[in-house]
C-alpha cells in the first residue's frame, strides 16, 4: 500500500525541487450511478480536492477505511451498503469524518441526523463544490510551504 500523505506526479517533483508541495483535502465520493460519480469526481477534482470514487458501500467503507479522507459525499441509496448505513457506522466508530449526503428521498431515516449537510438530488455542481469549500474552510487548493 502506497502512502498516502505523500504528493504524487508532478505534485511531488514540485516539492521535491523546493517548490511548494499543493495540499489537495482528499474526499470519497461513493455514488453509485456511473455518469453521476463521473460528472463528480471530474467537476471536483477541477476544483482542487483528491477525489477516490466508489461505486457502493461496501467499497466506500473499505476506501474511507484506507485513504482517511477529511470528508465523504454518500449517496443515500447505494447497492451493498446504504449511504445512511455507512453514516451510522462512521458516526459510532467516532473521530468521523464531514459527511455530505445526496439523496432523492423525501423522508429521512434517523440516522440523517448525524450529517452533516444533507443535499436534495439533482444537486447542481457548484452548489456540492461549495459545500464542500464551507466545510472543510477551503477556497481550492491550499498551498503548504
Amino acid at each position: 500500500m502506497s502512502d498516502l500523505s505523500q504528493p504524487t506526479g508532478a505534485f511531488a517533483a514540485g516539492a521535491q525541487e523546493g517548490m511548494p508541495a499543493i495540499v489537495r483535502p482528499r474526499i470519497v465520493v461513493a455514488e453509485d450511478h456511473a455518469e453521476m460519480a463521473d460528472v463528480l469526481q471530474t467537476y471536483l477534482e477541477a476544483a482542487g480536492y483528491e477525489v477516490h470514487l466508489a461505486r457502493d458501500g461496501v467499497l466506500a467503507a473499505t476506501m474511507i477505511d484506507a485513504v482517511q479522507p477529511a470528508l465523504v459525499v454518500l449517496d443515500a441509496n447505494m447497492p451493498g451498503l446504504s449511504g445512511w448505513t455507512l453514516l451510522a457506522r462512521l458516526k459510532e466508530r467516532g473521530a468521523a469524518p464531514l459527511v455530505v449526503m445526496l439523496t432523492g428521498d423525501d423522508d429521512f431515516p434517523v440516522e440523517s441526523a448525524s450529517a452533516d449537510v444533507i443535499l436534495r438530488k439533482p444537486a447542481a455542481l457548484r452548489r456540492v463544490a461549495a459545500v464542500l469549500a464551507e466545510l472543510l474552510g477551503t477556497e481550492g487548493p491550499q498551498i503548504e510551504g
